[in-house]
């Protein structure tokens, strides 16, 4: 069965109205340590390659290690990888729904190596994650700044991440239930992969902005409630 766009919109329009009620605890990012913007760049790092939920327990256990801790990789990066790399090489234990379970983190040898290499980026040139956030001229430039920055990072992450710091939330965060969404109510069809460039990126942003309008409420706002919608949905049909 097809999903259906009206019931679809429907959903997404009272979604809006639950999400835009939520009490709001939006982080600042302008009080936030180093180190836990560090962490925010490893959850969105990991949240590429595997679950969410996954993401999160990893970068919690990296966190618990000491591992996004300057002194964990500077001055040896290389080291800083292979320390990750052991490290994430044993079975992970993640509670969800009130059950513990044991996974594999996926790309162990791939994870390590763009966190390595992001650390190298940024603080081996002397700079810091928020120095470049207060560098930025606006949203759209400190996107773009992050991309050229942190190695792992696409558009859809960089923009994750400025959202889960409070930066903005007026930039989109286009994965596959949003883009299975746009071919739904747009007959735009992309594979996630060609989203890798920015100005791609941007051109269908727009277009999720445009559309994203209809509902009345904010891009951000919009996104998330679509998110959920999309992903609930699919569970049930086949697009």
């Amino acid at each position: 069965m097809m999903l259906n766009r009206l019931a679809i919109d429907q959903t997404i329009q009272k979604m809006c109205a639950e999400v835009k009620n939520l009490k709001d605890e939006r982080t600042d990012w302008k009080i936030l340590s180093e180190e836990a913007l560090f962490y925010e760049v490893a959850v969105c790092i990991f949240g590429s390659q595997m679950l969410y939920e996954h993401a999160l327990a990893m970068a919690d256990f990296v966190k618990r290690q000491g591992m996004l801790r300057k002194s964990a990789f500077l001055p040896d990066f290389k080291q800083y990888a292979e320390n990750l790399t052991a490290m994430l090489s044993n079975p992970l234990e993640i509670t969800k729904d009130g059950m513990t379970r044991n996974i594999t983190p996926r790309f162990k040898n791939r994870l390590p190596k763009l966190l390595s290499e992001t650390a190298r980026n940024i603080y081996g040139n002397k700079l810091t994650i928020k120095h470049t956030l207060i560098s930025a001229r606006d949203s759209l430039h400190a996107r773009e700044l992050l991309v050229h920055n942190i190695t792992g990072f696409g558009p859809k992450q960089a923009s994750l991440f400025l959202r889960r710091v409070g930066y903005c939330s007026e930039l989109a965060i286009l994965d596959t239930h949003i883009l299975d969404y746009l071919k739904l109510a747009a007959g735009i069809e992309l594979k996630p992969s060609a989203l890798a460039r920015l100005k791609w990126y941007e051109r269908i942003e727009a277009e999720f902005k445009r559309i994203s309008e209809d509902f009345g409420y904010s891009v951000g706002c919009v996104d998330l409630a679509m998110w959920i919608t999309m992903r609930v949905a699919k569970r049930e049909y086949v697009i």
